[in-house]
């Protein structure tokens, strides 16, 4: 796994505002520092323009005498001693070679100039890093070594014939991840080589070697063990350099190694020291996660159901939405109706608005003031409550979805913060209350233009037919005629009468003219509207029945309902929750989670 510096940094911003001052934030700071460290080094390889070969291993294990035999000219051996003894021991990184590593510090570490004619020759340019004990009492000497793992692509594993299988050897396994790697052992006893192959028990050991550093680090290259005999019982120092040299060029030639190789090396290094990060935080932080475990899930469990809860009551109750499909089927009956139907058209449109009073209606056309003013009453309520679901299919899902998200999630967020910020320091709570938390849920601005046309095409599709309507209007207006025709022909058959006398030259006089009174008009024509008033209810009750409301509300719902389940399932709709304390917690878990 890679993690980029960026990363590195937001690891420990996240202790920090998880843990604020408690020694876990300091200690994991401290972890991101190395890992920034390693990765500079990998990445600019100390600014050495040639192969990079570390020399690693426990302490004693011979890692000295290793380099020596690389090395041609003399006066830069005798500046390399070796030992198990106190001053014998490298306790400073050493480079040899034609090449000078950047930003050397004198105080741990030395630089032996070598041309590449004095050291032997691997058929390339490279630089030798001898680095001291992995395991080294001196704490300084076993920090600089580990550092110094991530440097070089290349690395000789030093390890004594009787330390094979010691603890500190799967230690140093870890740290060689995604290095091309030449097992060294030491100090062989020469009855255990036959033929240059290991027998006896040393095969076993090297055997059970194999195993452990192919589990602990299975991005490394691993050549075969190269086995070095004892000089110190054979008493043939120089043999035992010419069986080493050898061996290592035989090695060095089978990895053959390019620069598409090295580069490969670089990024399984990079990811390999990312992966020693993760699992070194995962350590450190280890003790508090199942409290930050138990917090963060129960936050995000609600979180994770919020969504649903919320949009199962998006469209508020059955019966406001029956309400509002009744409404929107009426004004569409009315609507349709053309306006060369009168006064049809004119009694559907004032029973349309005084739904819930046709009673009074009824009354006020008997001539009943108190019934007058309670249908007009009525109308100013429908027209409120027209209004207020015409709102409410425009922007009502938004803003009950944000109104019970924040209901619903406000103490649950409260809650939490208490929970985690007992996991730092007493002195360091006094910011439980400054956390500021953002939650919505996105897509809503999708659905609402969903659920306006879902309403729309509902409407649209069970709506009375065109043709149907202007029946109902032609019926109407033809029975309001059926009962007005009598006064109106009456009166216009003594007009035309009187006419007739006048233009004929007959005698006639001005009283022959009909002049009706006003009242016998208004009387004929609530007489003509009382009927076509009761045509209209019958006509509006029986189109828009109960049974064919809920219908079409059902639908509505159905409709309604699929959107959400597809919306959701394409992440359109989905919570934010910006909640800084909630994502660095959760960033923390996340690092366990990889580990």
């Amino acid at each position: 796994m890679t993690i980029s510096p960026s990363i590195a940094r937001r690891i420990e911003s996240a202790t920090n505002a998880v843990f604020g001052n408690a020694p876990v934030t300091r200690q994991v700071a401290e972890a991101c520092r190395h890992y920034l460290e390693d990765v500079a080094n990998i990445e600019a390889g100390r600014g050495i323009g040639a192969l990079l070969i570390a020399i690693v291993g426990a302490k004693g294990q011979g890692k000295t005498w290793v380099a020596r035999q690389l090395i041609r000219d003399e006066h830069i051996k005798k500046l390399m001693p070796s030992g198990d003894l106190v001053q014998d021991a490298t306790t400073r990184l050493v480079w040899v070679g034609p090449l000078p590593p950047d930003n050397l510090d004198p105080s741990t570490e030395f630089y032996h100039p070598c041309p590449s004619s004095k050291m032997i020759d691997i058929g390339q340019t490279y630089v030798l890093l001898d680095t001291p004990g992995l395991t080294d009492s001196n704490h300084m000497a076993a920090q600089l070594a580990k550092e110094a793992l991530s440097l070089a692509p290349v690395k000789l594993l030093v390890i004594a014939r009787d330390q094979i299988r010691a603890a500190s050897n799967m230690v140093i396994a870890q740290q060689i991840e995604g290095s091309y790697c030449v097992p060294v052992i030491s100090s062989v006893e020469p009855e255990e080589i036959e033929n240059g192959a290991p027998a006896g028990d040393l095969r076993d050991d090297l055997r059970s070697l194999r195993e452990q550093l192919m589990l602990l680090a299975p991005s490394s290259q691993l050549t075969s063990e190269l086995l070095v005999p004892d000089f110190e019982i054979s008493g043939n120092e120089e043999s035992s350099s010419s069986v080493f040299v050898t061996g290592l060029l035989d090695r060095i030639s089978s990895l053959g190694l390019t620069q598409q190789q090295l580069g490969t090396s670089h990024d399984i290094r990079l990811a390999a020291t990312g992966k020693r990060l993760h699992e070194r935080v995962h350590q450190l932080i280890r003790g508090e996660l199942p409290q930050l475990a138990t917090a963060v899930d129960q936050l995000s469990r609600e979180t994770q159901q919020l969504p649903e809860r919320v949009l199962a009551s998006l469209l508020g109750s059955e019966s406001l939405l029956e309400t509002g499909v009744r409404m929107r089927l009426r004004a569409r009956l009315v609507g349709d109706t053309s306006l060369l139907w009168f006064p049809y058209r004119t009694v559907m449109s004032t029973l349309n608005l005084t739904q819930g009073a046709w009673d009074r209606v009824m009354l006020a056309l008997a001539g009943s003031v108190p019934s007058l003013f309670g249908a007009l009453t009525s109308f100013a309520r429908n027209v409120r409550q027209n209004r207020d679901f015409t709102l409410e299919i425009q922007e009502g899902i938004r803003q009950r979805t944000q109104q019970q998200v924040a209901e619903r999630l406000q103490p649950l967020c409260d809650q939490f913060h208490r929970t985690v910020l007992k996991l730092r320091p007493r002195e360091d709570r006094s910011d439980a209350d400054q956390r500021s938390t953002g939650m919505r849920l996105s897509g809503i601005e999708e659905l609402q233009t969903r659920s306006q046309r879902i309403f729309d095409g509902a409407i649209e599709s069970h709506a009375t037919p065109s043709w149907l309507v202007q029946v109902y209007a032609l019926v109407g207006v033809l029975l309001f005629w059926m009962f007005m025709a009598g006064p109106v022909v009456v009166i216009y058959r003594e007009y035309f009468v009187a006419s007739y006398h006048v233009f004929s030259g007959a005698e006639s006089h001005l009283d022959a003219f009909p002049h009706p009174t006003p009242g016998l008009l208004f009387t004929s024509v609530i007489l003509s509207l009382l009927p076509l008033a009761v045509y209209c209810m019958l006509v509006l009750t029986w189109s828009l029945s109960r049974r064919y409301v809920r219908r079409v509300a059902k639908q509505v719902v159905d409709e309604h309902e699929a959107c959400i389940a597809q919306l959701r399932q394409s992440g359109v709709i989905r919570l934010e929750f910006e909640d800084e304390l909630l994502q660095q917690a959760e960033f923390l878990l996340s690092i366990h989670v990889l580990s």
